[in-house]
Parts: C-alpha cells; structure tokens; sequence
C-alpha cells in the first residue's frame, strides 16, 4: 500500500499535531487503498509494486529536488517507496521525548528520532485539541489535509492528474512537433478551404431551410401557375441632369450603351453565349413602360440574363467595362448597375475590406493593451499568434462547412472575427499570466506549466464550455443566418479552447524565461540614450518606470481592491444603487423596435444600393409600399363578392390608399389584389395595418370561404419584414430556455451551489438589458448617434438581440466562472466568506481588467464599420462586456456575496448526489505555520492560483521574506524580477 508520511517541526505541538495529521492520513490511506480495488477489479494486468516499478521522469525530479532542499535544510528524505516522506535529521531525543506508535498511512516520527516500522493504529488521547491551542499550534485537518494527502497520492501514481494537464504536458514535452503542428493544421485548413472554392454564401431573405412564412405563400401560391424561367434582371440607370431625356447627345449615348450591351458575350461552361436574350433601348420603349423619370432626367435600361447562378456569374462579366466606358463618355452623369448578383459581391467585398479596417484598428490596440498587461512584448504577441491562426481556422472550416454542407451568410465571417478575436485573445491572456506569475514564484518552467494548465487551462475549457453552450443555443431556431452564425462562432471558440491547451504549453516550453524579453521599461530608455532626441524621460521614462512599477505589484493589490473592500464594507447601499442604475440603463428597452433593416441600412459604396436609391429618387412612386391580398378561386361568384368587400374595407384602413390593383394568375386559380402604403416596411402603422387585414377582416369575410378550400393570404414588404420578425419572437423563448437552462446546470454541478447560478444568471440579465436600453438610445433616439458616426431613426435588426444574448451570455459567464472559481478557492482554503471574496476577486481584477478591455476595443472598433446591423453588434457587445467588468464584477457581485454569506454555497441536500467537477484543479492549500515542512515540490504549488500576495505562504514570508525558522530559503516577493525573470 502506498504511504502517505508526514513530519512535523520541533516547533509543533508534538502529540497532538502528530496525532491528528496521522488520523487525516490515516482516513486518506483508507480512500487510496479502495481506489486501489476498484482500479485492480477494472482491469488484469497486475499492478507492480513500487520498488519494482520504474521510476517516472516526474518522480525522479520530485525526488530529486525533495533531497536537494533536504540537503540545505537539514531534512532527509527516506523510503523512496513512500512517495514523499520528509522527516527531521537524526539527532539526540529531545528532551523527554517518546517515539510515536505509526498509524496505517506509515510512519511518523517524534522530534529527534528516524521512523520506525509500522505498529498498530495509534488512538489519539483526549485533551490533544487543547493541548495544541495551549502551545499555539494548529491541527492538520479537514480540507488541508485532505489536499496534503491527494497530492501525496498523486505523486504515488494513484490519483491521475486532470486531463487538461496531460494533454498540456504532452504538448510541452513535444513542444516542437505540436508548435509546428498547429500552424500546419490552422494554416492548412485555410488553404483548403480556399482551394474548395472558398466560403459559399446565401441571401438570408431566401433561405429554402427557413420556415414557411405566409407572405412567401402566398406568392407561389399566385405564381405557381406561371412557367419558372432561371434568369436575373438586370437594370443600368442613368442620371444625366435636367432635361437629359431630350439631349440628342445623351440619347446617342444611351443607344450605344444598348448596342455593346447587345453585343456583349461571354463562354459559359465551354460555350460562347449571349449575356442578355432580353434588353429594352428606353427611348425605343413605349411610355406606359416607365423607363424614363418623370422629370426627364434619368432613364432605365433594363435585361434579362438568362441561366442560373453560376452561368448569370459568368454572363455578366462583360458588363461591367460596357459600363464604365459609357462613364467615360458620360462624365457628368450618374450610371449605376442593379443587379443582385452584383450587390452581393460588392457586399462581400465591402465586408472583406471592412474587416481588414477592423483588424488594422484593433491589432495595434489589442497588441498595446497586452504590453501593458505584461510588460513585455514576446508575452503579448504570443496571445495575437493564437488569435490569428484560430481566425484562419475558423474561416477554414467555415469555407468547408459551406461547400460540402449548407451555404453560410455572409455575416458569419465578420462575426467569427468578433468574437474569435476576443475570445482567443483573453484565453490566452489567462493562461500566459499564470505561467509567468508562477515563474515569478519561483517554479521551474515544467512546473509553471502543469499549475497553469490544472489552473488556468480548466477554466478556460470550461468557460468555453459556457460560451459554446450559449452559442449553441442558435441551432434550435433552424434558420440559416444563425446555423450559420453558430458554426462559425462555435468553431473559433473550440479552436481557441484547443489552442490554448496545446500551442499555448508547447510555445510556453520553447520559450521558456524568454516570453518575459522586450520589455519597454529596458530598452526603450537604452535607445533614448543612443539617439540625439532626447533622454528617457523625454521618451517616456516616467510612464515606463510606472509600468515597471505597475508589473511589480503584488496580484490582488491596487483600485480594484480597493474598490471591493470599500463596496463590501457597505453592501445593501452598493447594491440597490448599481442595481438602480441598470435597471434605469435597461428601461428604454420598452419601446424598443425590432425589423428588417432597408436600403437605408446599406453604405452607398455598393453601386447597386446607389442605384437603387437613385430609382427611388427620380421614381417616388417606386417608394409606395405594396400590399398584396392573394385569394385563391376568384372566378367563384361568391369569392368574388368577398374580394369586392375586401377592397371596400381595405380602403377604409387609414394609411392604405388606391385604387387597388387586380390582377389573375397564368391559371386563373389566383388573384393578386395591391393595395398602396406610405412610410416604410418597419413603420408600426403599417404592421398594425397587415395585422388588421389578417386578424380581423380574413375571419369576417372569408371565414366560411376558407371551410370551403378557398385561401386568402397577405403579402407585400411590410408583410415579409412583420413575418421574419415573428419568426424571431417566437423562437427567442426556446433559446432561452436553452441557454439559461444549461448554463444553470453547468455552473450548478461545477459550483455545487444552486444559488450561485441563480445569482449569476441575475447578474448577467442586468448587464444584458442594460446593454439594450443602451442600443435603443442610440440607434432609436439618436443619443450620441452623430459623434459615433450612426444613423439614427431606425430598427434594431431582428436577429441581432439574439445573438447578442447568446454570446454576452456565454462571455458574461466566461467572466463569472473565473472569479468565482477564485473565491470557492479561497474559501476551501478556510478564508471567511467575506475574505474569500474579497480576495476572488482582487487577485483577478488585474487580468480581467485587461480581457475586458481587449473586448471592448475589438468591438468597439465595429461601430466604425459601415453596415448598420454590425455597428448595433459592435456597440451592444461593447456595452455589455463594458458593464459587466465594472459595474457587475466590482460591485454587484462582491455587494451580493457579501449579503449572502455562507448561503451562496448552499446546495439543496436531494442535489447532494451531483458529480464533482472542480474547475481549476484541486484546492489550494496554505501551507501550515510553522508546522508542516513538506516541500513545496510535494505540495504542489506552493500558493497555487493565489498570484502575488497570498496569505499562508509561511508565517515568517507575509511578513517580508525572510528565512523561517524551519530552515528553508524563502525568497522575498520584491526581489524577483517583475516580468517573471528566472526565479
């Protein structure tokens, strides 16, 4: 059986500290010895016993450093079958001194004596708790026992390590092949996908996967008769001022304009082919065509390509230098081309470039922030590599997804630039800060790594967890806008989550006390001197001594802390008013109007929209809104008396002007009746209008028709955009239910605490809503819409609050699962409620801080962009991740912890059967006061995930880093070099 030994300092109450450490052991051999049994029953290989299994490389170092310090300590090792027994050198008993009889768990020696062979469990005399608060001494006990025990196990080879710490391993000892590895598969999917044709996009208004909506019923049902001829209309609109109509000049233009279109070919799978079999001269057009503006000033010269996609692709490709000649011959006119074909390219192209915009804007920020989160440039590009091969990735397996599975939107590859470059940007910010804070503690680089992926590395596959659950939540609307949006953004997560576990250890193991290199406050002053422009304080001396100043400061120090002592020391009051102010923040989200965002919504650059609005200019009747009734059976009499009342009651609708329109079918099985609407397709007038139509008047008059097969269905733009957003309402309760189910349930098993989700979930609701009233004050009421360069007046875009629910939700929890994974940390420790918290908190403030900011910034910078619906993303994301890094993590959450005490880890005693998950590893244990002198090796980290400052590390070092009297070289903090120089 593996022992477990420990040795106690002279200082220590002898008896009873020995006495009750040796029951915790003894309780702990109990645990290994049925592990052990139910490990032998699981398999056959019979397990060999210690002294003839081979020493691990781990347990060779472990030995190796436990007799290193033994040697300058005065300790000796012994028993290597023990695992890792220290007890004192030998030398004269003490005085008085008796040996101690050995429990199960081996041998433990009094002050001055070696250990003996194992005896008979020793039974604890009363009066030993006593005895040991006399002396001011302290029992090993509960969870630090427990902790000192399973690392003891661990290190036997009983207890595996968590596998996110194998995998990190791994990585770090075949740290070249993973390193090239991953940009050979990052990269190498990317190329892939290229060479597959790239990233195959579909118009999200014609999504056949969608829900039938009964605007696009009613259309086939009226054109179901007519023949289906595969072709696009194109149209070449051109603007040549007052009285162009009329100018020989101008119409000379047009007709040779008409002629090269006419002539224009182009080869189509191999063969030559005419682009236009249709194409109208305007001048030669009869006038009841219209093609020519009612002012004349404008004319419209209209064709049909015939074909479907790719061959209209390829047709029109002669156009375009047609076009841009007849420009040149007609300077002073305005000729724009309206085609879809080429409105989708141009809107492609305008995202490609606007992401590059993005990227030049938030690289620099995004760099500049991680040189002053770290202090070093090596360090804060090594998160940007990751971020950019996680992108490629993505946009790799996206270009895949699209042309062997389902065509995406084109709005998904500027979504996996938002949010992939923040989401890998901060896991690494994460894992990159342990590893040097535990190289500043003193661990060598293996080590650093093992305690960043048991730490670091668990919260972050968790907290991706999170973000991909609330991601997910997408799929069950079954619309290709957010299948597509889920694909994208789930996968730039999932590849961050690998990147982090796998690139980021095996980077860390090659660079080693490298990733601490370029660090402004040494060279920038070095080149200051050399250059004739000045001293260092001239570049920057004092701001880069601060900086210096500010890396140096121990974790958990600073505004920060300062804030959650002060919120803390006033809780009720703190917490009603930040509550007050978010529950203000969120109040516009009342009138808040959702819909389909329109041509205004588009930037001009797109020569189609230009030319579209310059149709709606010069034709003001092609601004009308229609509104379609289609009534199936018309040649019935009594059907027709219906239609009759129904344009009688229609007209009587304020806002619906005539005479209306009728028309039949090619079959004559359909009538199409258009009514005409002022405004827009987002105008509430006009929805209530439709509505009435369908509500009221359908019943009332064709409520007996329709028993008798008889269909009348409404149709029109206001019709389309009111469908679409009710596709959205209705399917907003299932994604909530998806997400804030499973997130409950995720955050229930990992915390064992069914308030703690509770409140988180609070918590992220109020940054949420706060995040839409804001929108809705800014895109509705125009506040400060004209310095942030935004159209105001309009709608928010119906599907953007979803998902900008479901990723503030997934981030929002990233965020909450690191702190509060800090503060169970410190509470398991024995910290009070109060204590824990504060020191959760604190000791994350800085690395949050700069995770936030990184986001802020990454969407900030899409308010910038030209397409409405992605400055509504930038700024809500924005605003929300904003709110939570302040407002909710600084206030709230320590203010309402605070109130709850002990209740915010209370688990109902039916939940109590829920697995054990723990985040980031085990818990971390103090080290005991003059009492235990295991070494650090054997304990594991020394303060674990505590960062600077932790209290526990040795009574003698919180005081200033001084040697204990146990022996052992304490480092002083402040004599470490602060950008994690070698220990």
């Amino acid at each position: 059986m593996t022992r477990a030994t420990v040795a106690m300092s002279s200082r220590s109450c002898d008896a009873g500290t020995v006495a009750s450490a040796r029951m915790t052991l003894a309780k702990l051999n109990s645990t290994i010895w049925r592990s052990r049994k139910r490990s032998i029953r699981r398999t056959s290989v019979p397990r060999r016993s210690p002294a003839t299994r081979p020493a691990r490389p781990a347990r060779l170092a472990l030995r190796a450093a436990i007799e290193k310090r033994n040697g300058a300590s005065g300790i000796t090792g012994v028993s290597p079958q023990a695992g890792a027994r220290i007890v004192p050198h030998p030398g004269p008993p003490a005085q008085g001194g008796v040996r101690q009889q050995a429990g199960p768990a081996g041998t433990v020696a009094a002050p001055g004596f070696a250990p003996d062979s194992p005896r008979m469990p020793y039974r604890p005399r009363f009066g030993t708790a006593r005895q040991c608060r006399a002396q001011e001494s302290r029992r090993v006990r509960g969870r630090e026992g427990i902790a000192i025990a399973g690392d003891v196990a661990r290190e036997a080879g009983i207890l595996r390590e968590p596998w996110t710490v194998r995998v990190a391993m791994w990585s770090a000892r075949h740290r070249w092949p993973v390193f090239v590895a991953w940009f050979v598969l990052t990269l190498g999917l990317f190329a892939a996908s290229l060479a597959a044709g790239g990233t195959k996009t579909i118009d999200v208004n014609e999504d056949p996967s969608g829900p039938r909506l009964e605007a696009e019923e009613a259309y086939d049902t009226f054109g179901a008769g007519e023949p289906v001829v595969p072709g696009e209309r194109i149209v070449v609109v051109i603007d040549g001022g007052p009285g162009a109509a009329t100018d020989p000049a101008f119409q000379a233009a047009i007709a040779e304009l008409v002629a090269d279109l006419g002539a224009a070919r182009a080869s189509v799978e191999g063969v030559d082919s005419p682009t236009f079999d249709e194409l109208v001269d305007p001048f030669s057009a009869p006038p009841e065509a219209g093609l020519i503006s009612p002012d004349g000033s404008t004319v419209q010269v209209v064709g049909n390509v015939p074909g479907e996609d790719p061959a209209v692709e390829a047709l029109l490709a002669p156009v375009e230098p047609i076009v841009d000649a007849a420009r040149a011959t007609l300077p002073d006119a305005r000729i724009h081309i309206v085609s879809g074909t080429f409105i989708n390219r141009d809107f492609n192209d305008l995202i490609t470039r606007d992401l590059d915009s993005s990227l030049r804007i938030t690289l620099p920020l995004t760099f500049l922030i991680l040189l002053l989160a770290f202090g070093a440039i090596v360090a804060s590009f090594i998160p940007l590599i990751l971020a950019l091969t996680a992108l490629a990735a993505a946009f790799g397996f996206v270009g895949l997804y699209s042309q062997y599975f389902s065509a995406v939107s084109a709005n998904a590859t500027q979504l996996i630039v938002l949010i992939g470059l923040a989401v890998a940007v901060d896991y690494s910010l994460f894992m990159v800060t342990r590893f040097r804070t535990e190289r500043r503690h003193g661990q060598t680089v293996p080590l650093a790594i093992e305690i960043a992926s048991s730490t670091a590395g668990r919260a972050v596959f968790f907290s991706g967890l999170a973000v991909m659950i609330s991601l997910a939540g997408l799929f069950t609307l079954g619309i290709t806008l957010f299948t597509s949006m889920a694909v994208g953004t789930i996968g730039v997560v999932l590849v961050s989550i690998i990147g982090s576990l796998t690139f980021l250890p095996a980077t860390l193991a090659i660079v080693g006390d490298r990733v601490s290199l370029g660090r402004p406050a040494t060279w920038i002053p070095r080149l200051a001197r050399r250059l004739p422009l000045g001293g260092p304080r001239m570049w920057g001396g004092d701001a880069l001594a601060w900086l210096e100043a500010r890396a140096a400061r121990p974790e958990g120090s600073g505004v920060w802390a300062r804030l959650v002592t002060a919120v803390m020391a006033r809780p009720v009051r703190m917490l009603v008013a930040s509550a007050a102010l978010l529950v203000a923040l969120a109040f516009p989200i009342l009138h808040l109007r959702i819909g389909l965002t329109d041509i205004t919504g588009f930037p001009s650059t797109i020569d189609g929209v230009a030319g579209i609005r310059l149709l709606n200019e010069k034709w003001p009747q092609g601004q009308d809104l229609r509104l379609d009734v289609v009534v199936t059976e018309p040649v019935r009499e009594d059907v027709a008396a219906a239609i009759a009342t129904l344009k009688d009651r229609v007209l009587a609708i304020p806002g619906v002007s005539g005479p209306p329109r009728e028309r039949l079918s090619a079959d004559g099985n359909a009538a199409l009746i258009s009514f005409t609407l002022g405004g827009n397709r987002n105008d509430e007038a006009n929805r209530d209008i439709v509505r009435t139509v369908r509500d009221d008047l359908r019943p009332a008059i064709f409520g007996a028709l329709e028993a008798d097969g008889v269909r009348m269905l409404v149709a029109g733009q206001v019709a389309i955009a009111l469908d679409v957003t009710q596709v959205y309402v209705d399917g907003t309760p299932r994604i909530f239910v998806f997400v804030l189910g499973l997130s409950f349930l995720l955050m229930l098993i990992a915390f064992r605490s069914i308030v703690i989700p509770i409140k988180a979930i609070i918590l992220n609701l109020l940054s949420t809503g706060a995040a839409f009233g804001v929108m809705v004050l800014v895109f509705h009421d125009g506040w400060l819409a004209e310095p942030l360069g935004i159209t105001a007046g309009g709608v928010i875009e119906s599907w953007v609050p979803i998902f900008i629910f479901t990723i503030l939700f997934g981030l929002s929890m990233d965020y909450h699962l690191f702190i509060l994974t800090r503060i169970k940390e410190a509470r398991d420790r024995g910290l009070a409620s109060r204590a824990a918290v504060a020191r959760g908190i604190s000791v994350t403030s800085g690395t949050i801080t700069s995770a936030a900011s990184i986001m802020v910034v990454v969407f900030a910078a899409f308010v910038a962009l030209k397409f409405v619906f992605i400055q509504q993303l930038g700024l809500g994301l924005a605003v929300a991740v904003l709110i939570d890094a302040t407002i909710v993590r600084s206030v709230l959450l320590p203010a309402s912890m605070q109130l709850l005490g002990d209740w915010n880890w209370w688990l109902p005693p039916f939940l109590r059967w829920l697995p054990r998950i723990a985040i980031e590893g085990g818990p971390e244990m103090t080290e005991p006061e003059e009492t235990a002198v295991l070494p650090p090796e054997v304990l594991g980290s020394d303060d674990g995930d505590r960062g600077d400052g932790e209290e526990g590390r040795g009574g003698e070092e919180r005081r200033g880093g001084e040697r204990d009297d146990s022996g052992r070289g304490v480092s002083g903090r402040g004599a470490i070099p602060p950008f994690g120089g070698p220990a």
